[in-house]
């Protein structure tokens, strides 16, 4: 297998119009596509907040026994109606965008021209969900395959599925007299979940082959990035990270994971949002760990949770994690979509990182 061949400069221009807001994504004349970007990725908003979804793990159309259709239009359809409720902004897809659904299928996608972008995701998220940016990491799932394809395609075929690279930052301006600053670190977090000599899919190692990161130097060389981004970041009001794998409890043990919450909690993050295990789930901050984990993986699997939640859905529950965010305040809404009667089943607030860490 082998990847897309590297396209080193494209241009790019991306503006966003919503019925709310006019978020201008300013981009640079010439980009490196494939690992991180050093570029910031700037949204100015009109609101006086931002609103938004939060799914990953939602790319599998699998039926069940005497199902119609997949679990994933049931959330799909949940996540239109509370998207058009609160005039939603954009979504956070923390990857596994693509599985395998049937046993003549393929993991990922192939291409850009791959018809899962059609039947996985234009023809399942539609509304508001068909008109708001997809900020997004790739997941296991992704790298199976051809991951490059899906930078390929944010890039020049439809930059709505918005991953220029495989880590970037974005960053969300918003409020009319006092503007607020929100940081959003997008990583891959492959990298540090899944140790070289380990990985047993022949598509994620060759893939890793590719890129060279087939050693720990790499490992270190991509969280000294990561640490850099949230140096650059410290006059945001908010640091959000978003990533495939979580971050909870006995999840955050696997190989170089335990890094990252050492670094979110030396430079104030905020919160983290991943999937990977199909449940929704939350570890609250604590005094000594100020970083709020979200687990937001069940939009279209279900599986067993992390050890070491302090709140999570049983196996068997879908749905997606919305949010808002104020000047001083985020409010959050884990919701139960399982079937299209969708029910809040935990609420919570975060307080902006000049209130909880004071300077």
């Amino acid at each position: 297998m082998k990847l897309l061949p590297i396209i080193t400069f494209i241009i790019i221009q991306y503006l966003l119009i919503t019925s709310s807001a006019t978020p201008i994504i300013k981009t640079p004349t010439s980009l490196s596509i494939l690992e991180t970007s050093n570029v910031i990725y700037e949204e100015i908003y009109k609101d006086d907040k931002l609103d938004y979804l939060v799914i990953g793990d939602w790319g599998f159309q699998g039926k069940g026994v005497g199902q119609k259709h997949g679990n994933q239009k049931n959330v799909a359809f949940v996540m239109k109606k509370w998207a058009e409720r609160y005039n939603s902004q954009f979504i956070i897809n923390v990857g596994d965008s693509f599985y395998k659904s049937e046993k003549d299928d393929h993991q990922g996608v192939d291409s850009v021209d791959d018809e899962k972008w059609k039947v996985a995701w234009l023809d399942v998220y539609k509304g508001r969900l068909a008109e708001i940016p997809w900020y997004s990491v790739a997941g296991n799932h992704d790298w199976y395959n051809n991951v490059t394809a899906e930078i390929d395609y944010s890039l020049n075929v439809n930059s709505r599925f918005f991953m220029p690279s495989l880590f970037y930052v974005r960053t969300s301006i918003f409020g009319n007299e006092e503007k607020t600053k929100v940081a959003w670190i997008h990583i891959d977090t492959n990298l540090f979940f899944y140790e070289y000599d380990w990985i047993q899919n022949d598509g994620m190692k060759n893939n890793f082959n590719t890129l060279g990161w087939d050693n720990n130097k790499e490992v270190e060389m991509k969280l000294r990035w990561i640490e850099q981004q949230l140096i650059e970041q410290q006059d945001a009001n908010w640091i959000f990270v978003a990533g495939h794998h979580p971050l909870i409890g006995t999840c955050a043990t696997y190989y170089y994971m335990p890094k990252l919450i050492e670094l979110f909690e030396s430079y104030g993050v905020s919160g983290y949002f991943a999937g990977h295990a199909h449940v929704l789930e939350y570890k609250s901050p604590k005094p000594n760990s100020p970083v709020a984990y979200f687990t937001s993986g069940a939009a279209s699997r279900t599986s067993d949770g992390c050890g070491g939640k302090d709140w999570g859905m049983p196996e068997g529950t879908f749905g997606f994690l919305h949010a808002t965010i104020t000047a001083n305040e985020m409010t959050f809404s884990f919701v139960n979509a399982t079937t299209t009667k969708d029910k809040v089943v935990y609420q919570g607030k975060l307080t902006a990182r000049s209130i909880w860490n004071p300077k």
